[in-house]
């Protein structure tokens, strides 16, 4: 399994910015040879096995999230994917928020050492009275599992 550490939310991102201060973010980082670009990065997300049983319950309640769709997200023909619409990109990030989870997804690269550091991050709004804070852990693991599998 590839090296996932969790790490502050970098200030200034479209992460940080979001929501307010009370809110819940987290911020997990992998590095990964070769540059890669944004576009890759969100095709190969939302394309990976990791994500597959997400993107079948996503089908079932018919919010489009397919194979293709994903691409078309990555490559910017859509904002939306799913149950989450972009709030903002940036050549070097995605937000996409979800108003029926009160949940946020962020992505971002940046140079690193020999290749390019992929970040996946996490916002839920109102934690402690959304009753999500059950399914922190499990999301956590989750988030990990996601991002080792891009």
């Amino acid at each position: 399994m590839p090296q996932i550490e969790s790490i502050p939310v970098p200030e200034g991102s479209l992460l940080a910015e979001y929501g307010g201060p009370q809110d819940y973010r987290d911020c997990f980082a992998r590095i990964v040879p070769g540059d890669v670009s944004l576009e890759q990065f969100i095709e190969r997300f939302y394309r990976s096995m990791a994500f597959l049983p997400e993107r079948l319950i996503l089908k079932a309640i018919r919010a489009p999230a397919s194979s293709n769709d994903a691409i078309a997200l990555a490559r910017g023909d859509t904002d939306r994917f799913g149950v989450w619409k972009v709030v903002e990109r940036q050549a070097d990030q995605i937000l996409l928020e979800s108003k029926s989870t009160g949940t946020a997804s962020w992505l971002s690269i940046e140079p690193a050492d020999k290749g390019t550091r992929l970040i996946f991050g996490s916002w839920v709004g109102n934690l402690e009275q959304s009753g999500w804070r059950v399914l922190q852990t499990a999301h956590v693991w989750y988030s990990r599992e996601l991002l080792s599998a891009v």
